[in-house]
């Protein structure tokens, strides 16, 4: 950029002020010629101003005189600003040629602000934006690659005959799939109304913590059920199920937080984080069996209540997949999706005080570091 560029703006309105300022002068020498009219009307008789008339044409003539003056320096003033830019302007080129000639010559020494990005470089730029979108939102990748899976799960298991391990990958997928859907919308209704996130920001982390750790409380739930021989859990195995998973779901977050986001957590911190995690995941699970045994559960005839509810029909689909090795759909296996996510209404309210817990243990890790 030229370096009149610059001060254009402020060097542009001096001939402007100037023919305003010759505009006002002979407006005055108008007046004045209009009093020296009246005067010269006023008969002599009756009061000689023959020496004030002459005054006002000499004043007159001077006005008129300064008037051009204010003109020609206007003109002036234009040309001269013309020729100070087209000399600015040649200066300019000048001094840019004579630096990428010398760029030219010794390219090593070229910053890189001066340097032209190629085809190749600006692929690179938008290639590192990207890595840098993925690291910041590696969470949400996870929960999508979690999803998927879970829906390649169901898809692949319909119309099959479940074995244990299909059905303990059934089992899994569900927990995932409800796990996102209800982690993600606690999560976001948390962030909008936290001071410290948004619900955009909720809503990632509550899908991810609610995908990973649908899948590893109910791996565990399994695993603790076969080893126990019991098809339902206890309210102590329960609440250990329930704290060991959000123990690891909180570890598993701090290391992609680190190594893949790129904070800095320390030992300390991955302590605290899983002990708070335990303590949670304790406590809310005994507050969720202590509800359920207080509060009617919901049924909806239907869904989740009834001969021919969508309960019904998975839950028979898995008994009879069992004793005869026939088949289960797709469809069953949503229905039965449906109706687990009815039955954990109550769950799904306490996970939404687990995700205001949590959100307030950030707000004071962040007011204790800062």
């Amino acid at each position: 950029m030229a370096t009149i560029a610059l001060y254009s703006g402020k060097a542009n309105m001096m001939p402007w002020i100037l023919r305003d300022l010759k505009s006002s002068v002979r407006d005055y020498r108008d007046d004045v010629e209009d009093l020296g009219r009246r005067a010269a009307a006023i008969d002599s008789g009756i009061c000689d101003l023959s020496q004030v008339i002459d005054s006002l044409r000499s004043s007159s003539d001077t006005q008129e005189a300064k008037a051009d003056l204010l003109s020609e320096a206007a003109d002036m003033t234009e040309q001269f600003l013309d020729d100070v830019e087209e000399i600015d302007e040649d200066a300019a080129e000048a001094i840019t040629d004579s630096k990428n000639d010398f760029y030219d010559t010794y390219e090593y020494l070229r910053p890189e602000c001066e340097k032209e990005k190629t085809f190749w470089d600006k692929v690179g730029d938008g290639l590192k934006k990207v890595g840098e979108w993925c690291k910041d939102h590696w969470k949400a990748i996870a929960t999508v690659i979690l999803v998927a899976v879970a829906i390649v799960v169901i898809v692949v298991s319909g119309g099959t005959a479940l074995g244990p391990l299909a059905a303990l990958a059934v089992t899994l997928a569900k927990g995932v799939l409800i796990g996102t859907v209800v982690g993600g919308l606690m999560g976001g209704i948390v962030g909008a109304v936290s001071p410290n996130s948004t619900f955009w920001e909720g809503l990632e982390n509550g899908a991810f913590g609610g995908a990973l750790g649908g899948l590893i409380t109910g791996g565990l739930g399994s695993a603790v059920s076969a080893i126990s021989g019991v098809a339902e859990l206890s309210l102590v195995q329960t609440m250990l199920v329930s704290g060991a998973g959000d123990t690891i779901t909180s570890i598993l977050t701090n290391l992609g937080d680190q190594f893949i986001k790129g904070d800095n957590i320390s030992i300390g911190q991955y302590i605290s984080d899983a002990l708070f995690s335990f303590g949670t995941g304790v406590l809310f699970a005994g507050l969720g069996d202590y509800l359920g045994k207080h509060i009617p559960p919901l049924k909806i005839n239907g869904l989740n209540k009834g001969r021919g509810s969508w309960k019904f029909d998975w839950m028979y689909g898995k008994a009879n997949v069992g004793r005869s090795g026939n088949p289960i759909t797709i469809r069953t296996i949503l229905k039965g999706m449906g109706a687990d996510f009815i039955d954990g209404v109550i769950d799904h309210g306490i996970e939404l005080l687990k995700g205001a817990t949590g959100e307030g243990y950030d707000a004071y890790k962040d007011a204790v570091s800062a």
